[in-house]
C-alpha cells in the first residue's frame, strides 16, 4: 500500500492513499497473507481475498468529496454489499483518508460529516454499536478519499478502552453522529491470534490531552494502547507494528526518536496527516501478533 501524492484507484492489490511520508525512508505499508490470492472490481470496489481474509477498497473523487456525507453513506453501503455477497460479513479492520479533515466549523467539519454517513450506512445495513470494529479516519493533503477494510468470515471481537468514553456513546459536542468504531479489535484465522488496535491519541474519557505538548500526547496515547493490550490481549499477543500518524513535519524527528527509544523493537511506518481533531498532534495505530 505505497505513499503516494494522489489518493486514487491505483490498480489491484494497491492502495494509494495520499499519505505522504514523515521521514527519511518512511518505507510502505504492506500486508500479506498465506494462500492463493484472487482480485476483482465489483462496481467501484476494488477486492482481494483469500479462503479467509478479504480487502475491498473504494475511491471518491474530489468532486464527490464536495458531498461527503452522502458519498461515504453510498461507498460504504457499497463496501457492506461486497463482503455479503463475497461471504465475508465480519469487517474487522476500517482506514479512512479523507481530503481536509478539519475543515468546517461546528457539525459542518468534513470529519463530522463524514461520521454521519459512515454511522447511516451502518445502521441500514443493521450493524449494532458493538460489531462496530475498530478503524482509523485521517486527513491527507490532497484531492479524493479512499476507504478500504479488511473482514473475515468468522467473527472478530471488539474491544474498548476504559479510560475513555466508547467513541460511538460521545457527547453531542463532537457532532451529531459519534464516531462508529471499536478501540481495538481481536481475531483468530487459522490458529493464529491477532490485534488491531484503531488509531489512538491522547483522549481520556473523551477530552484531549497536552493541547500543544507533543511528549505529553505520545505519553497518553501510549498510556492508551498498554491498556488496550492489558485489557484486549488475546493469546499474548505482542506489538508488532506501529501506523503513525504526525500533524506537522516538523515534530517527525522528535516522534520518531521518541517511540525508537520506548519501543525497539517495534516496527513503523511514520506519515503526515491531519488528525480527526485540530488540537491533536499525534495518532498511533498497531498491529499485534
Amino acid at each position: 500500500m505505497p505513499l503516494t501524492n494522489q489518493c486514487e484507484p491505483f490498480g489491484n492489490g494497491l492502495i494509494a492513499t495520499g499519505l505522504e511520508g514523515a521521514v527519511e525512508n518512511a518505507g510502505n505499508e504492506l500486508w500479506s497473507i498465506e494462500g492463493e490470492v484472487s482480485r476483482g472490481q465489483t462496481g467501484k470496489c476494488f477486492w482481494s481475498k483469500t479462503d479467509d481474509v478479504i480487502c475491498v477498497a473504494h475511491w471518491l473523487t474530489k468532486d464527490e468529496c464536495e458531498d461527503i456525507e452522502q458519498q461515504t453513506f453510498a461507498a460504504y453501503s457499497s463496501i457492506l454489499n461486497v463482503l455479503k455477497a463475497q461471504g465475508f460479513v465480519h469487517p474487522f479492520r476500517f482506514w479512512n483518508y479523507l481530503p481536509s479533515i478539519n475543515v468546517g466549523e461546528g457539525d459542518n467539519e468534513l470529519y463530522k460529516k463524514f461520521c454521519t454517513g459512515r454511522l447511516n450506512a451502518f445502521e441500514a445495513a443493521g450493524m449494532p454499536p458493538q460489531s462496530f470494529p475498530s478503524a482509523s479516519a485521517l486527513g491527507h493533503h490532497t484531492d479524493g478519499a479512499v476507504f478500504y477494510v479488511f473482514a473475515s468470515k468468522v467473527e472478530p471481537h471488539h474491544y474498548n478502552n476504559h479510560h475513555q468514553v466508547n467513541a460511538y456513546e460521545y457527547p453531542r459536542e463532537y457532532g451529531i453522529s459519534s464516531p462508529s468504531f471499536a478501540r481495538a479489535t481481536a481475531l483468530t484465522l487459522a490458529d493464529s491470534h491477532f490485534l488491531f488496535i484503531s488509531g489512538t491519541a491522547s483522549i481520556t474519557g473523551h477530552q484531549t490531552r497536552g493541547e500543544g505538548d507533543l511528549e505529553k500526547q505520545l505519553t497518553v496515547t501510549m498510556s492508551n494502547i498498554r491498556h488496550l493490550l492489558e485489557t484486549a490481549k488475546p493469546e499474548g499477543c505482542q506489538l508488532s507494528t506501529f501506523k503513525v500518524y504526525i500533524r506537522h513535519a516538523k515534530d517527525a524527528a522528535f516522534v520518531r526518536d521518541w517511540l525508537s527509544t520506548q519501543y525497539p523493537d517495534v516496527d513503523a511506518v511514520y506519515t503526515l496527516a491531519d488528525i480527526c481533531r485540530k488540537d491533536l498532534l499525534v495518532e498511533i495505530e498497531c498491529f499485534c501478533v
